[in-house]
């Protein structure tokens, strides 16, 4: 898709978040072949700004900075109709037609344990780091991004291997863990 508008003005961005920074998704992006920029939000950023819980999210955005269609969770370019939604803004700037979702009520709670939990981590202390995203996990079960940082260092294996273990990641969901 990318080199599909090579020579536009359109940039793809795109933001992984990962609290045990670049190096754990640079194999993906490699492995991938992407030719677009890949960040990497270690602090959970972008979560606290835009209020999302869960990836993959999309957020297209004009020429003069407006946001003007997001959606958080379950943002596929390999949908149709993400392609097609993506293909009308960039080939006309139209989004008619499709639904933005909004910002999530994420619990102050939750970032503070996620804050709490990252400084941990960094300091060496991973056990201590677990036990806060565990505690963030129990006030909001529905935070993805927060199981999603416990889990893969619980189960690196399930997270940094050949694939992501999306049907295990489900399971988990739905046993509340």
């Amino acid at each position: 898709m990318v080199e599909q508008y090579a020579g536009s003005d359109f940039e793809l961005l795109a933001v992984a978040v990962d609290a045990q920074g670049a190096d754990k998704p640079r194999p993906f992006m490699e492995q991938a072949g992407a030719t677009f920029t890949c960040v990497v939000d270690a602090e959970n950023l972008l979560s606290k700004t835009f209020g999302f819980k869960a990836v993959p999210n999309g957020i297209l955005v004009d020429e003069n900075g407006i946001v003007v269609h997001q959606k958080f969770g379950g943002f596929d370019i390999r949908k149709p109709e993400t392609r097609e939604l993506v293909d009308a803004w960039l080939t006309s700037g139209a989004t008619a037609g499709a639904e933005s979702t909004g910002r999530a009520e994420v619990d102050p709670r939750v970032h503070v344990l996620f804050d709490e939990g990252l400084a941990l981590l960094r300091s060496g202390d991973t056990d201590g780091a677990r036990a806060k995203w565990r505690e963030a996990s129990v006030i909001d079960p529905d935070n993805y991004v927060v199981h999603k940082q416990l889990w893969s260092i619980e189960n690196p294996e399930r997270f940094y291997g050949e694939k992501v273990d999306m049907d295990w990641q489900k399971q988990q969901l739905a046993q509340g863990l």
